[in-house]
């Protein structure tokens, strides 16, 4: 099974775009850039979650930098894509310093209740597939699930709302508005870093929030 599993993602993307929001894995470039956010030498109990982790294309070099230390969490609401990570998990030589330190969950991460468990999430959740009201709530809980200080790494592709209005109806148009909005504030509130990644398909931006 190839790293990144392409034709289980174009697959899963042709079914429901709706929770994938992509039409190819994130690239090496992508995953390189998010991995490198964390801290240099992961302590022993650092807590990582990664929020729709696809076909694991983050989640191999999250595992590699991680390089046996601390714990990784993966929640994944495709059936499909939860299969793939735990297939690659269990034979992929990536992730064999981790493999004791990997546990993956299918469902909706919203589910989830470990009140400041985390010191960092990682979510590749396509926020323009959801409803405004939907990505506020996203984020909130993820502040919820964070430890105080902890990190949110997200990634979007760069200018996508803009590109697309002009080619969708009204309805469309004021989701993403709204999207936008919602996003905006708790960029202009809680950002601190930001990185464009060009060799991705599309680019992307990581965005990098820490709330207090």
């Amino acid at each position: 099974m190839g790293s990144d599993n392409p034709i289980a993602f174009i697959k899963q993307s042709i079914r429901d775009f709706r929770t994938t929001g992509a039409v190819a894995p994130s690239s090496a470039f992508l995953a390189r850039g998010i991995a490198k956010n964390l801290p240099a030498e992961v302590p022993e109990n650092f807590r990582v979650l990664e929020v729709g982790a696809g076909t694991g294309s983050i989640t191999t070099e999250l595992a590699r930098h991680m390089s046996g230390r601390g714990y990784l969490e993966l929640f994944e609401i495709s059936p499909d894509f939860c299969s793939v990570l735990r297939q690659r998990v269990a034979v992929e030589k990536c992730f064999e310093q981790m493999r004791s330190r990997i546990s993956i969950h299918e469902g909706d991460v919203r589910s989830l209740k470990k009140q400041h468990h985390y010191d960092a999430i990682v979510s590749g959740l396509p926020f323009n597939c959801f409803q405004p009201d939907e990505v506020r709530g996203f984020i909130e809980h993820f502040r919820y699930l964070l430890k105080p200080g902890g990190g949110l790494i997200w990634f979007e592709y760069v200018a996508i709302r803009q590109l697309q209005s002009p080619f969708v109806g009204k309805a469309r148009r004021e989701q993403l508005k709204g999207v936008g909005a919602v996003t905006g504030s708790f960029i202009r509130e809680h950002q601190y870093r930001q990185q464009i990644v060009p060799l991705n398909l599309p680019p992307a931006r990581i965005r990098h929030l820490r709330f207090g």
